[in-house]
């Protein structure tokens, strides 16, 4: 008998090791194992590089690459289009009131197959508060209550008609701590040796992509991200252009629209820029087109009002404004202003090209009006610092808008450098935000008063594989927002 209960012990253990007693059991990032059937090798699998000096926790992740990579795995409330408009995932319907946000959830599963409730979102907020990546979009949200297992109520510092586009942070589960917790996204990670794959998430419906396997590859920077897709190592590459640069590579590249917003802005102390009708006059002097097309080599949309041209709620708007130097020294000559007695300065980051050129050209259009330019071409150490001091009298500036096309960064707030707080156009903000506007009359107002000048919204370069074929469609806010077209020819 001893030895029958011995055997049976034994055949548990050795059942234990070789996960043969549960044949069920679905892998998931919660309990990752080897997996044995993953080919490195094969066709169909897309390699996608990783930061492996950077964490693949979604809260403290701060790479790009590795973000992107995450939004494969985990799910938000609502996901985000290339008009930046909110489209409902775990949020089933969403009531925005005020200071308030109301949401029901959709019913939902994470990859262990547990049920997603509220408590999970919840959490999620409370740590994507916290977090590099979330923080600054969802500066605006104080807390987060549970009225039922299903339905949460958001609380706003200030009402933002626009606020359900914040509520894109990664969903995990309740108490989850560390790298890639359970997901309920497209994907889920899977461990060989060491070695993370992605595999197809078969509690997500709805989504049967082509390629059923990712391979995540190790690399240093974003240089061997570039060199690693050219070598075939990896199938992808996004670069933001920040850098203010672009080269060709040997790859399929498309443009992608991002958020990131460049301006020419003024010293409201400076009596010149103080005076309405100047920069009225300057805004006409400015050819986007040239800007876009050859200062940023083609990798810029012309920007007609502080927001993003692609915004949905700008879709049937004409905002259009085509250069007219002679209106513009009418206007000059309706000012009454002198310009020609003050030497002007044009403050501008050297090191990024696309905005130096920019600030030629710029220099070019008020020297053709009749002002004297002195161009301040600075380090990127000194260009911030004169900014801080007040030491310039336009500059050059970009700042990277959250997806609700927030503006109180640079109307009122630590953003706005030599924008008065009192201006027309601060005031209409603050009544746009609480509902005491439209916001074709808060445009107006800005396009009139012009605290600064929109000259354009940036783009990324999105980079395939020549192996690879797609729709392209990847956006601002998922470069792999239609990866199930994705396949290798």
């Amino acid at each position: 008998m001893k030895k029958i209960a011995a055997l049976v012990l034994i055949l548990s253990l050795l059942c234990t090791v070789f996960y043969g007693c549960d044949t069920t059991k679905e892998p998931s990032a919660d309990d990752p194992h080897i997996v044995s059937n993953l080919n490195e090798g094969s066709l169909n699998t897309l390699k996608l590089a990783y930061s492996k000096a950077d964490t693949l926790d979604p809260f403290t992740c701060t790479m790009s690459a590795n973000i992107q990579i995450l939004g494969l795995v985990y799910d938000g409330l609502y996901k985000l289009d290339k008009a930046y408009q909110p489209i409902p995932v775990i949020a089933k319907s969403s009531i925005v009131s005020g200071n308030s946000i109301n949401v029901t959830l959709n019913t939902a599963q994470f990859s262990d197959g547990t049920a997603l409730t509220a408590n999970d979102v919840a959490y999620s907020f409370n740590k994507a508060k916290e977090s590099p990546c979330y923080s600054e979009r969802l500066r605006n949200f104080l807390s987060v209550s549970i009225s039922a297992s299903n339905m949460l109520v958001f609380t706003l510092e200030n009402a933002d008609p626009y606020a359900l586009a914040c509520l894109t942070f990664p969903i995990v589960k309740n108490g989850s701590e560390g790298e890639l917790p359970a997901g309920s996204g497209r994907y889920m990670s899977q461990i060989s040796g060491e070695t993370i794959y992605l595999v197809v998430n078969s509690k997500k419906s709805g989504f049967n992509p082509i390629i059923k396997t990712i391979m995540l590859v190790p690399v240093r920077d974003n240089n061997s991200v570039e060199s690693s897709l050219e070598i075939g190592n990896t199938g992808f590459y996004y670069n933001d252009l920040s850098s203010g640069t672009y080269s060709r590579i040997n790859a399929h590249t498309v443009d992608m629209g991002i958020n990131n917003f460049v301006y020419l802005a003024f010293n409201s102390a400076n009596e010149i820029f103080s005076n309405q009708l100047i920069r009225q006059a300057i805004n006409l002097a400015v050819d986007r087109k040239e800007i876009t097309a050859t200062a940023f080599q083609g990798h810029a949309r012309a920007a007609y009002s502080p927001f993003n041209p692609d915004w949905h709620m700008l879709a049937s708007k004409d905002l259009i404004i085509s250069a007219d130097m002679d209106k513009a020294r009418e206007l000059i000559e309706l000012s009454g202003v002198d310009i020609s007695q003050q030497e002007v300065s044009l403050l501008v980051n050297k090191e990024n090209q696309f905005k130096l050129e920019t600030a030629q050209f710029i220099s070019e259009y008020l020297t053709e009006l009749g002002f004297t330019v002195k161009l301040k071409d600075y380090e990127p150490q000194y260009y911030t610092e004169a900014i801080e001091i007040n030491s310039y009298d336009m500059y050059i500036g970009e700042i990277r808008l959250s997806p609700n096309m927030d503006l109180s960064p640079i109307l009122g707030g630590a953003e706005g450098y030599g924008i008065s707080p009192d201006c027309q156009s601060v005031q209409r903000y603050a009544q746009l935000r609480n509902g005491s506007c439209e916001l074709m009359d808060f445009v107006n107002t800005f396009n009139e008063d012009l605290p600064l000048i929109p000259l354009c919204y940036r783009n990324a370069a999105a980079s395939y594989t020549n192996a690879m074929q797609a729709d392209y469609a990847c956006c601002d806010s998922d470069v792999f927002y239609d990866i199930e077209t994705w396949s290798f020819k």
